[in-house]
């Protein structure tokens, strides 16, 4: 193991001493150190792998930006604050799209670093729900259908650099599995979500699927009972918005509101063009 690495390992682990990923007994240090392994596994550079161990001292600790300058150098202080969310001051949501619309400014390394990060926290969820069910979702400050966004936007943004990382396309593999139970063929299971809204939900034909897809489609055909709120004026311009788009687009049918509602939630959940719902739907 290279001197930086070791150090890096130490350091996370003394300042991460205490912590847990959420809603478990788990040592968080085993999540940075994951992310290292995925880092090495990609070949990447040794100031990107010690980045790795130390890329949520920002967020999680009382470490300071100088600290890691000091001690690793410039090259891995970049790369560490290039994986640190903004202000936590700011809501979920806004801190979530700043990550999103950064994405595009990042260095190759830098896109590597964070890749790493977010693939490890798939497979982490995953494997919890494997072991406890939906109720992981709880562990959030947003639930599965944030989440979803999330995760979805993310994979968007980063596909401009696939050529860059094979962890991008491990990343899609993983967002696939956990949302929908395939490594690929993801429009397949789209179809099937689709076919909720415009047909309804049948128990019997989910109980086989993913429990992600299952609860997906259970809170799809949830949305549509209750409709937009006539109360929300953001509601009301959502589903009449995407009304316009689809017509515009050349879909000839008047759907009504409640189709459009469900409309509207997958396409938020799977980061979906009026053009990708249009597809699915023919």
């Amino acid at each position: 193991m290279h001197q930086q690495v070791e150090e890096a390992l130490r350091f996370a682990a003394v300042r991460h001493d205490g912590q847990f990923r959420k809603g478990t007994g788990i040592p968080y240090v085993t999540h940075p150190v994951a992310v290292a392994m995925l880092l090495t596994e990609d070949c990447q550079p040794v100031p990107v792998v010690a980045a790795g161990l130390l890329h949520d001292l920002l967020e999680d600790t009382l470490t300071t930006r100088a600290e890691i300058r000091e001690r690793f150098g410039p090259e891995v202080a970049r790369l560490v604050e290039a994986a640190t969310e903004p202000d936590k001051n700011l809501s979920w949501e806004e801190r979530k799209r700043t990550m999103v619309q950064r994405v595009h400014t990042l260095w190759y390394d830098e896109v590597a670093l964070f890749t790493a990060d977010k693939l490890h926290n798939l497979r982490s969820i995953r494997l919890d729900i494997d072991q406890v069910g939906k109720s992981v979702w709880g562990r959030f400050k947003r639930p599965l259908r944030d989440q979803s966004w999330y995760y979805h936007e993310l994979l968007e943004a980063l596909r401009p650099f696939k050529s860059t990382t094979g962890l991008i396309e491990a990343f899609e593999t993983e967002l696939n599995l956990l949302f929908y139970g395939v490594e690929e063929e993801r429009e397949v299971k789209l179809q099937k979500l689709i076919s909720v809204v415009t047909g309804g939900f049948e128990e019997e034909d989910w109980v086989q699927e993913a429990p992600t897809l299952c609860q997906t489609a259970f809170e799809l055909n949830n949305v549509m009972r209750e409709g937009y709120r006539q109360d929300s004026p953001s509601d009301l311009l959502e589903v009449t918005t995407l009304a316009e788009q689809l017509r515009e687009a050349g879909w000839q049918n008047d759907f009504p509101l409640p189709v459009l509602s469900g409309l509207n939630e997958l396409s938020y959940r799977a980061a979906l063009k009026t053009e990708d719902v249009i597809a699915l739907m023919k």
